[in-house]
């Protein structure tokens, strides 16, 4: 389960800056706090945590999970790989998946990254989409990856 408080906040009464959908009278966007947990809550129900090691030279910077979790509308199988770089560098990682074999038709995994060039970046009602997850294929997903996480981001591979 994954919740968030406090959830909404009216942009004509905002008193503090952490919550996750802001609206008006007649807009609303979500907050970067918002996608990240909407990227979260996307996998929780029934999923599995798979035993995970990260070896970074820097641990303050970098986090990693990995999940494997059923689609109820498809009862597919993903496993789930969550790479948060909260450090000013890209980071090169290389990923190794041991037990899992993903799907020959590699065009259905995908990599979902939320970034933005400015650690400090917000949505506003006249960009509300400046810093939203942007999912796109991932045709190198197999048992070792090389991949390229970007500074500040959560990236989210979902490899059938």
């Amino acid at each position: 389960m994954a919740s968030y408080a406090p959830l909404f906040v009216n942009a004509n009464d905002r008193k503090w800056n952490p919550d996750a959908i802001v609206f008006n009278a007649n807009k609303v966007y979500g907050t970067p706090s918002y996608w990240v947990q909407y990227l979260f809550r996307e996998s929780s129900n029934g999923a599995a945590f798979l035993q995970s090691h990260l070896q970074t030279t820097d641990p303050t910077s970098l986090a990693a999970s990995a999940i494997l979790c059923k689609n109820p509308q498809n009862n597919k199988t993903t496993l789930k790989i969550k790479v948060a770089n909260m450090g000013n560098d890209q980071v090169n990682l290389k990923i190794s998946v041991m037990g899992f074999a993903p799907s020959s038709n590699l065009t259905e995994s995908t990599v979902t990254v939320l970034t933005s060039i400015n650690a400090l970046d917000e949505n506003t009602f006249s960009d509300p989409r400046k810093v939203v997850p942007k999912r796109s294929p991932f045709q190198r997903a197999g048992k070792e990856m090389n991949v390229t996480i970007p500074p500040i981001s959560l990236t989210v591979f979902d490899l059938l």
